[in-house]
């Protein structure tokens, strides 16, 4: 039977009544000297702090916690003071456990069955509580033209100069639809990690012994890779410079799936929306399986000459993958949200 302390924790994270969140944590923190550092973490705890509050030994405490950080149970927090915490959010504790390479088989099935079971009935009470969104679709530079105003915020490859360290992880994911025999078709390079950390976020994955230090152009590079392949830039929706940056396919993408399949809208749209030239379109449909919101259909019943794309506007995040791929240029983006739509804080 799980512990108080575990219901609590579930209920944080927004299934209170979830036995397969329960059964999460109890893999993540096994009883014992790790669960008795999850005990002591009801609010951020430095490792003297936890010694007291456990009555572990120094050493029992350190092994403990240091294997809780290493496989993404918890998270580290170095400045301004070297503490440990509990996550606050199901995605964030979801992804740092994903990319543990000796995560069990078991935590990824049972992550998989949370999202298609038990998320579609908390949904209800997430748009009701209005969070804002975590993340924020970043254009393809290509598909903005020449006239509109593209910020530093705005580019991919901007934030990528101007980063202090960057790292790249295996996507968390994509990690854990190939475990549960997910994904075969996915359109990402395989063989590549597209999952980028910079500055802070780059030096905790360092810390961990997570994924691999990489230079800005070898991150420039793999940028290059995701818009071949159509994903979806996605970073920190807010500005400052620690990042992360997903480069998301609707097959594999914990986010698309909560945005497409649920309603839920979890990213921020970035500041443009596409725009279509119907004189230009030939109806090819190149647009529509390069879209990875659903936000483009197109009649495939009417005679090719009579086929013209249509648009949904409110499912568009105007991430320009489907201006990139147009053959006739009868899609382009245009700015439609000023600077002050991106969130500072």
């Amino acid at each position: 039977m799980a512990s108080e302390r575990l219901s609590s924790y579930a209920a944080r994270l927004g299934f209170p009544d979830s036995d397969i969140m329960l059964e999460i944590l109890e893999l993540l923190f096994p009883e014992g000297a790790e669960r008795a550092v999850f005990e002591a973490l009801g609010k951020p705890a430095t490792l003297d702090e936890i010694i007291v509050k456990t009555g572990l030994s120094r050493q029992e405490a350190e092994k403990a916690t240091s294997y809780l950080y290493r496989t993404g149970a918890i998270a580290r927090y170095l400045e301004p003071q070297d503490k440990f915490k509990l996550f606050g959010a199901m995605i964030e504790l979801r992804d740092a456990t994903a990319v543990d390479p000796d995560a069990p088989n078991r935590l990824f099935q049972l992550w998989e069955r949370l999202i298609t079971e038990d998320l579609k009935k908390v949904v209800p009470v997430w748009k009701q509580a209005n969070f804002p969104a975590i993340l924020r679709t970043v254009p393809i530079e290509e598909a903005v033209p020449i006239q509109s105003l593209i910020l530093d915020i705005d580019s991919a490859r901007q934030i990528i100069k101007q980063a202090e360290i960057i790292t790249a992880s295996t996507c968390p994911c994509r990690t854990q639809a190939q475990q549960v025999g997910k994904g075969h078709k996915c359109p990402a390079p395989e063989g590549v990690d597209l999952c980028l950390q910079i500055n802070k976020f780059a030096y905790h994955f360092v810390d961990r012994g997570i994924g691999e230090q990489i230079s800005q152009k070898e991150a420039l590079r793999r940028i290059g890779m995701a818009e071949d392949a159509g994903l979806v830039h996605q970073v920190r929706n807010n500005v400052k410079k620690d990042m992360m940056m997903c480069n998301c396919c609707a097959c594999c993408c914990t986010g698309l799936y909560m945005t497409n399949n649920l309603n839920l809208p979890v990213y921020a749209k970035s500041r443009f929306q596409i725009s279509l030239d119907a004189a230009a379109c030939n109806g090819c449909g190149k647009c529509v399986k390069r879209c990875q919101f659903k936000a483009l259909t197109l009649d495939r019943s009417r005679p090719k000459s009579e086929r013209l794309v249509e648009i949904d506007l409110d499912r568009c995040y105007g991430c320009g993958n489907c201006v990139v791929s147009c053959p006739t240029q009868a899609l382009s983006l245009k700015e439609v949200r000023p600077r002050e739509y991106v969130r500072n804080t």
